[in-house]
């Protein structure tokens, strides 16, 4: 049978679609536009942001497969013209779900702020033009110039005040997320993972970033897997965006893999998650 998946257009999903079996169609679009056409069957899965998979009832997800940070993630982050803590007006990406959220979750979390917000296209000087601060995802959000600002870091922010990994994206669908379309996509993560060293020079020369750098985003950067560990703090990010009126509800989704189980899966990933170099 073949399939037709939606991934981000960005460098951290690389190792996911790669090497994506002859029977997996990818389309790139932005994690905002993936809701749409998952609904309306256009595509198969997406890999959508998190908190698309929580507050969508009977959401299932791809066993073993995630992007995920263990601390910083250098993709998603806040750049602000006034100290974090005075931050009074914000500028969301509209390229965003789940960074958004965890943006207004972390400033009223960790400073007592809720401010203002607005959505715009991801240009930071635009941005910095209607609001105190703003936030960029992807590659984007690797490649603004934090010169002068106060830069907070998502991924390492989260890490260092929950103790627990962040996951941004999953392989999201419903019915036709079946058990063998699960296991072709978590066959395209191992080999791609395998494979990293192959990955950095196409991927130098399609996204434009130093081959030290694309090297080290994909090998220590980014972590690629789903566990225990993930759920709890997808569970823990579901009661905050709730608290903080985000989501109205959550319910973390049902696992799909290609044995049909539905419970929680650790796949070893290839790559240990060390620290930065």
């Amino acid at each position: 049978m073949n399939y037709r998946v939606g991934s981000v257009p960005y460098l951290n999903a690389v190792p996911l679609v790669a090497k994506m079996p002859e029977t997996v169609t990818v389309d790139f679009a932005v994690p905002s536009s993936f809701p749409a056409k998952l609904g309306s069957g256009e595509l198969d899965a997406v890999l959508v942001s998190s908190i698309e998979a929580l507050r969508r009832p009977g959401a299932r997800v791809a066993a073993g497969v995630s992007i995920s940070s263990l601390k910083w993630v250098n993709s998603v982050r806040l750049f602000s013209q006034v100290p974090l803590g005075e931050i009074k007006s914000l500028v969301l990406d509209q390229s965003s779900l789940t960074s958004n959220a965890l943006v207004q979750i972390l400033l009223a979390e960790l400073f007592g702020l809720q401010p203002t917000t607005c959505v715009l296209p991801p240009d930071l000087p635009r941005m910095l033009k209607q609001a105190d601060a703003a936030l960029l995802i992807g590659d984007n959000g690797m490649r603004a110039d934090g010169s002068n600002l106060h830069v907070m870091d998502l991924g390492e922010a989260w890490s260092q005040w929950t103790g627990l990994p962040f996951v941004w994206a999953m392989w999201l669908g419903h019915d036709r997320l079946t058990p063998e379309l699960a296991g072709l996509l978590l066959e395209a993560k191992t080999t791609g993972c395998h494979g990293l060293e192959s990955l950095v020079p196409g991927a130098v020369e399609r996204f434009g970033f130093s081959e030290n750098l694309t090297r080290e985003y994909l090998s220590w950067t980014m972590n690629y897997d789903l566990s225990e560990d993930h759920f709890a703090a997808l569970t823990r990010f579901g009661e905050l965006a709730q608290k903080w009126g985000l989501i109205e509800g959550f319910q973390l989704p049902k696992i799909v893999s290609a044995t049909q189980k539905s419970e929680i899966f650790t796949h070893s990933d290839p790559r240990s998650p060390n620290p930065k170099p």
